[in-house]
Order: C-alpha cells, then structure tokens, then sequence
C-alpha cells in the first residue's frame, strides 16, 4: 500500500510537481484517520502555506516525523517494517541510502519489478545482505569469517560498465572491474 500512495502522490496535482517523492518510513495502524489528525496537528505550525491547492505539506525533516512515527500509541500499530531496526545503526543507514542512490532502487521499481532487500539471507554463499531485482542479484557485501575482510560486489549493467564516470568511482575506491560477459 505504501508504494501505491506514493505513485498516487507522484501523479496528483499539485505534489506532482514538486516531486518525485519517495517512501522513508511508515507505520501500519488500526486507525489511519487518528494517526493522521495526530500528525498533522503536531506539525501544524510547519504546513507549508505558499502552495495553493494543497493541504498535507510540511517542512519538517524525514528524520524529525520518523521520530514522531516513534510515539505512536503502540496500541495503534499493527505492523512496524522489519527495517526500522536496521536504520537506528546510522552509519548503516548512510551506507543503504548511498547504496540505493547508487543502484537507482526507488527510481526503477515502475520498470524492473520487485527489488527486495535481505538481511543475512539464507543463500548459503556468506551473505551479510543482497539486494535483487526478482531473482537476480544487484549488490551484496559478504559476511567474512573471523580472518577475512568483506567483500562488496555491485552488479552494473553493461552500459554503465562503460561509463567512464562509473568505471572511474570505482577505482578511487579501491575496486575492480570484471568484463561483463555477453
């Protein structure tokens, strides 16, 4: 549902234009409508007022109303995303927001499906996370045993492979490049 409102938002007069807007948190609840009143009247003092036609923008931080999310009446909430303990380590955090920009993830979920994003998945390979398109593997970071160091493997199509700008990323950061077999 959250992905649905956020095209809905994406395509509707007059967010639209001041998108494109993407999901940081949500929280599933018994009661939307009160959850809602209860947000919009804690940020009240920050609607945005120079837009006209709209009534649900604010200017307040993603961080500042995933604290609020955070206050909610626990009893209100069915379901809180698997993830958000994830986003409390904020060197963590950093690292997925760097990794989904660098992947385009919340850009390309309208043309490549679904991407699911694994924590310690059960491939049998090591894996400290994997991040795939369906079935097919874009990135992960092996889990190293006690001597090792990680290794951090993104998959890039062949026309970025080309990139110069990509390939040149890369090497500042101490990676290799295979050759894209055809």
């Amino acid at each position: 549902m959250p992905l649905k409102r956020i095209k809905e938002i994406n395509s509707t007069d007059p967010y639209k234009s001041l998108g494109p807007w993407s999901l940081y948190d949500f929280r599933q609840v018994t009661d939307w409508r009160k959850v809602e009143y209860s947000l919009h009247y804690m940020f009240r003092s920050k609607l945005v007022l120079s837009i006209e036609g709209q009534k649900e923008l604010f200017a307040v931080s993603p961080v500042e109303v995933s604290r609020q999310l955070d206050q909610i009446d626990e009893s209100l909430v069915l379901k809180k995303p698997k993830t958000d303990r994830m986003f409390q380590d904020q060197d963590f955090s950093r690292f997925l927001g760097k990794l989904f920009r660098f992947t385009a993830i919340l850009n390309w979920l309208d043309f490549q499906g679904a991407w699911t994003f694994s924590l310690f998945p059960a491939t049998g390979k090591g894996r400290f996370y994997t991040l795939n398109i369906g079935r097919h593997e874009v990135a992960f970071t092996t889990n190293p045993a006690k001597d090792e160091l990680p290794v951090h493997m993104i998959h890039m199509d062949s026309m970025i492979h080309d990139f110069k700008e990509a390939s040149s990323w890369v090497k500042k950061r101490n990676g290799d490049l295979e050759p894209v077999d055809n």
